[in-house]
């Protein structure tokens, strides 16, 4: 948080994640609360998912990288390509206007058939992805909690789930559940695919841009395509 607040992140959507060995993988029990540190010690070869939402003059950004710490691991990039693949696959379903739940359902499919958990299904609303935004009008918004925690962004994001449930709405979130059956709508959506295998779990999270008429991926230059994070 120190280091993202040095580059002019000031709030953040949710705390930074860190999680390396076996908690890569989302192990049961696993809650929302699991997600704080614990007193895990970082080792070498250990799996790593890093995930972090911090907000930049009204900019939501969201992102996650996973890597192996120290010492290449075969099983680790195994499965970091198997869940890059993917991105290809949600990214034609959305072009052929596909729903967003039957995306959702199509993804854990495919990921089961190949022998992974869906990890995905346990985070918060079990998202495949969900909306970023910009926030105008900064100086109406309170000011973040003590710990860096954006109630005003949570609050958002509740509302918006909470309209969509009452009057057929498109949520901010994108998962399998009845809500989500609607056409990809347009907006910038935070992919984020989290599969697992044993003690591994790996992830990747960009931005997927929707308009009325294309959908494209931001930008191509990240980690998981780049290889930076291996």
């Amino acid at each position: 948080m120190r280091a993202f607040r040095r580059e002019g992140a000031d709030r953040f959507f949710h705390l930074p994640v860190a999680l390396f060995g076996e908690r890569t993988a989302l192990p049961d029990p696993w809650s929302t609360a699991s997600f704080w540190p614990t007193t895990r010690a970082l080792a070498v070869g250990d799996p790593v998912i890093l995930d972090a939402s911090p907000t930049f003059e009204g900019f939501v950004v969201d992102t996650s990288v996973s890597l192996s710490f120290g010492s290449p691991s075969p099983d680790h990039a195994s499965a970091m390509a198997d869940n890059v693949r993917h991105r290809s696959g949600i990214l034609e379903a959305v072009r052929a206007s596909t729903t967003f739940q039957e995306i959702a359902v199509a993804v854990d499919s495919r990921l089961r058939e190949e022998g992974y958990e869906n990890r995905h299904a346990l985070h918060p609303e079990a998202v495949l992805g969900h909306r970023v935004v910009r926030f105008t009008e900064l100086e109406s918004i309170p000011p973040v909690d003590p710990s860096g925690f954006d109630t005003y962004l949570l609050d958002w994001f509740v509302a918006g789930i909470d309209e969509a449930s009452r009057h057929g709405s498109v949520p901010p979130t994108w998962n399998d559940r009845p809500v989500c059956h609607h056409r990809p709508a347009p907006g910038l959506w935070a992919v984020e695919p989290h599969i697992a295998r044993r003690s591994i779990g790996v992830k990747w999270e960009e931005i997927l841009v929707i308009t009325d008429s294309e959908a494209y991926w931001l930008s191509d230059a990240v980690p998981h395509l780049t290889g930076v994070a291996s």
